[in-house]
């Protein structure tokens, strides 16, 4: 008897994503970041802003929520999976495997990266690929660890990571996995911007992926001091928007 052990989670209803500036970030604050933004004092050094490539601490706990949205949340108070740029899921039982989850997420198509476009499914598709998938031409940039989900062994379950359309994703696993979802509402899943990644390529610069961030959240990017100060502004107006 042959057993289908693949489990299937197809995200749809993609929110909008935030392109890139053209422009490199500010490197100085402006006198009144207080009215617009916040400054965080930073106490060593920090190697990234992308919570992905961190075990813990300021970037994961206090910056990532800023910066960044998932896919998924937790509802604080009913502790159960919420949306945040997923609109919606749904499960599908694969094969002859009792509750093997294959769920599937419709997504919402109004969240914003910038004001000049939304996220899509190549964004998606790109942040979990990344991470899965040691392939990937973006896996070994600034370092093949992701901690978080290097200490799971996430990427074993992973079968595969693909667009079905625009707002449509899919995520293949080997086998079922209950916690899967869970791991997606975490800060460590994070979702990066797919436009952001190809500049930079052309550039040259794909070290600035981590370190200079373009995300979703309610705040964006400015500018660090190493060892010192992280800058943020607040996003003109589209984080409101996009909440």
């Amino acid at each position: 008897m042959r057993l289908v052990l693949s489990s299937l989670i197809v995200i749809a209803g993609l929110l909008s994503s935030q392109a890139t500036a053209a422009t490199a970030p500010e490197q100085t604050a402006s006198a009144d970041i207080r009215d617009s933004g916040f400054v965080y004092c930073v106490s060593g050094q920090v190697n990234t802003f992308n919570p992905q490539k961190a075990s813990s601490g300021l970037i994961v706990d206090t910056l990532a929520a800023q910066l960044y949205d998932r896919l998924l949340d937790v509802d604080p108070y009913t502790y159960r999976l919420v949306p945040e740029l997923a609109e919606s899921w749904k499960c599908w039982i694969t094969g002859n495997v009792p509750f093997s989850p294959a769920p599937r997420r419709f997504l919402s198509k109004n969240r914003l990266f910038t004001p000049t476009r939304k996220l899509n499914a190549d964004d998606v598709v790109f942040t979990f690929q990344r991470i899965f998938d040691r392939r990937h031409p973006w896996h070994n940039i600034n370092g093949s660890s992701f901690p978080y989900f290097d200490s799971l062994q996430f990427a074993d379950n992973v079968k595969s990571v693909r667009k079905l359309d625009n707002n449509t994703v899919e995520f293949r696993l080997t086998q079922p996995d209950a916690s899967f979802l869970w791991h997606l509402a975490t800060h460590y899943a994070s979702v990066m911007s797919a436009e952001y990644a190809a500049q930079l390529s052309r550039k040259d610069r794909q070290e600035l992926l981590d370190r200079q961030p373009v995300g979703t959240g309610l705040s964006s990017f400015r500018s660090t001091v190493p060892g010192s100060l992280f800058v943020s502004s607040a996003t003109m107006g589209f984080g409101a928007a996009n909440r």
